[in-house]
């Protein structure tokens, strides 16, 4: 490149680091502005002094790069006209006129420089290449069809423009109203006392239509189900708090008992359309807010519990498990030994979480545990190779644990690293029949689970407390081994058999020191303990479950706290058409990235030879 392509290149490059980047009335702004400026005004004095000084024949290829270059500095005046003390100046009367002019100038200036810039750099490489050989028409055609090619960029801020003044797009992307789920009708058949929705919406909207198609089928049981205009009904507006059309209402009681959930859904379809594809989410979520009361979860901390501080990496995470136990309406708190672990768990808990310890609990704590689950409590117990010995938590419960092992598989895993640890990565869809795998079970086609370095689990009768069963509801893909040697890999001479392990259990059972139930009829249930254990916690965590209730983790929580919570309304499908994010595997990450890196210019330098091959056997032959 020659010394007026670097000059006028690095004097735009420095106008647009003191426009774009430094801006305000910084003196480095104008530091940088200036000298860009002065950098191309020699541009374009360099090809002036060079049309004197070139040959006849050559002057026109350098009249034409002073003409080129004399429309970058006139871009760049054309961009200082749309500056506020040009646009003050002017004292437009009207704001529309001073937008307009605005907009012009805006969409003015980025041609001009386009038109200017890269015909200027065609001709300096022209030029570079043969400074006193280069043949003025050939020069003239590069700088044609750089020229073309700016137009042909400058097309889009016209369109640019357009499109945003006329607002006008083309969706074809797909899209479906949510239909309500399982879990949603289980919820309302299972409701104690009337409720209400009414859904406020004109009755001309595109978006009624779609409304009408989830709720007229949950018009049924306690529920009732009314489509009212925000216009005509604004006392009922008024007392339900309800703004504007678009929303849905839910309701339940009267008077000063009355509860109200809103669900936002928009009366504009193009606005109300994301909502209208996860509306059984948002639905069943404000249900249950609604229909059932505050619950209270502990989960348990200092042991080196995932948990949703701190933690460098997403397996260390529980944000999302928080976000699901909320939405639930469960109210989540800590619970160690600062919150009175080590005497009892707190008389409010209606669920108790132990996520991944990897220090020892002290055995005060193991006993307030174990007090919870005789007295009626609900445990999850999620566990991790090299954790603590939980035997005095897990021996009543009906389950051992060795966590000097870690569950691989050979071939069926995930791989996250392309490293021989991937082979911990477990992935299963061999769920049993029991209560708390009730989704996974019936879809066990579609929903996998994930667990990423299990322990080894077994069911061990000997601690199990009396009058109570053990159930396996999870196992694993066959050829599993245990690993005993931290390699990896199979080793049939070290004891490393490959079988089918369990990776939860689920435990039920009498509870002696807890206080009786009433069922929905009124009569005197004994009090029961239910817990599960399952040999992998970061299942649970932020890199594992994503917040989509189609895939097999985030169902294995949704019918695991079901059955803890004795709500069958918990477990059960929650339907979504959100779009399904692509996931971009190794292999086809290679593939694009090597496709487009060296195939296809590959492709258009093998055009390119061929069509200057062909070229010069034409001139050949003539």
């Amino acid at each position: 490149m020659r010394l007026t392509g670097i000059l006028y290149l690095l004097g735009m490059a420095l106008v647009f680091l003191g426009e774009r980047v430094i801006g305000g009335a910084d003196p480095l702004r104008w530091t940088l502005v200036g000298t860009g400026l002065l950098a191309v005004v020699a541009c374009f004095a360099l090809y002036v002094r060079g049309m004197g000084n070139a040959e006849t024949n050559q002057k026109p290829a350098w009249r034409l790069g002073m003409i080129y270059a004399l429309v970058g500095v006139v871009a760049l005046a054309v961009y200082a006209l749309q500056s506020d003390t040009v646009v003050e100046a002017l004292a437009f009367a009207e704001d529309d006129a001073e937008r307009r002019y605005t907009t012009v100038i805006s969409a003015l200036w980025p041609i001009l420089w386009l038109a200017g810039t890269l015909p200027l750099l065609a001709i300096d490489r022209a030029l570079s290449v043969a400074p006193k050989a280069a043949v003025p028409s050939r020069v003239s055609l590069q700088a044609l069809g750089a020229l073309g090619f700016a137009f042909a960029l400058a097309f889009l801020f016209p369109l640019n423009f357009l499109g945003s003044e006329t607002n006008e797009r083309w969706d074809l992307g797909y899209f479906k109203t949510a239909q309500a789920g399982t879990s949603t009708v289980a919820l309302i058949d299972g409701l104690d006392e009337p409720m209400a929705a009414y859904a406020f919406f004109p009755v001309s909207s595109d978006v009624t239509a779609e409304v009408r198609t989830y709720l007229d089928p949950l018009d049924r049981g306690q529920l009732t189900v009314e489509y009212v205009d925000h216009a005509l009904e604004p006392e009922l507006a008024k007392e339900l708090k309800v703004r504007d059309n678009g929303y849905i209402a839910l309701v339940r009681g009267e008077g000063e008992d009355q509860q109200v959930e809103r669900i936002k859904v928009g009366s504009d379809f193009d606005s109300a359309r994301r909502t209208l594809k996860k509306l059984d989410q948002e639905f069943r979520k404000s249900l249950l807010k609604i229909a059932r009361g505050k619950k209270v979860a502990y989960v348990t901390v200092g042991h080196g519990e995932l948990y949703w501080k701190g933690g460098e990496l997403p397996d260390d995470k529980i944000n999302n498990l928080k976000k699901v136990l909320r939405a639930l309406n469960y109210k989540v708190q800590e619970l160690g030994l600062t919150e009175g672990l080590a005497s009892q768990v707190p008389e409010d808990a209606d669920l108790v979480m132990v996520l991944g310890p990897k220090s020892d609990f002290q055995p005060e704590e193991l006993a307030s545990l174990d007090e919870y689950r005789a007295a009626g409590g609900a445990l999850l117990v999620a566990l991790e190779p090299d954790g603590p010995d939980l035997a005095a938590l897990l021996g009543p419960l009906g389950v051992s644990a060795d966590t000097t092992r870690t569950l691989a598989h050979a071939t069926q895993y995930i791989p996250r690293t392309n490293r021989v640890s991937d082979r911990t990565n477990l992935v299963t869809n061999k769920y049993g029949t029991h209560e708390s795998v009730t989704t996974l079970s019936r879809n066990s086609r579609m929903l996998v689970t994930i667990l990423a370095g299990a322990a080894v689990l077994e069911e061990d009768g000997d601690g199990l407390a009396a009058g109570a069963k053990t159930t396996v509801t999870i196992r694993s893909l066959t050829e599993t081994f245990a690993d005993e040697d931290g390699d990896l890999q199979h080793d049939k001479s070290a004891g490393e058999l490959t079988k089918t392990f369990s990776l939860a259990i689920a435990s039920e059972g009498p509870a002696p020191d807890g206080k009786p139930t009433l069922d929905a009829d009124g009569n005197e249930v004994a009090a029961e303990f239910r817990a599960v254990v399952i040999s992998d916690a970061t299942w649970a965590s932020d890199a594992a479950l994503a917040l989509d209730p189609q895939k097999g983790n985030f169902q294995l929580l949704m019918d695991s706290l079901a059955w803890l919570g004795r709500e069958d309304g918990l477990a059960g499908t929650v339907n979504s058409e959100e779009d399904v994010k692509i996931e971009h595997t190794k292999e086809g990450q290679g593939i694009w990235f090597y496709g487009t890196t060296f195939a296809l210019p590959f492709f258009f330098l093998l055009g390119g030879v061929g069509r200057i091959r062909m070229r010069r056997r034409r001139g050949s032959q003539a």
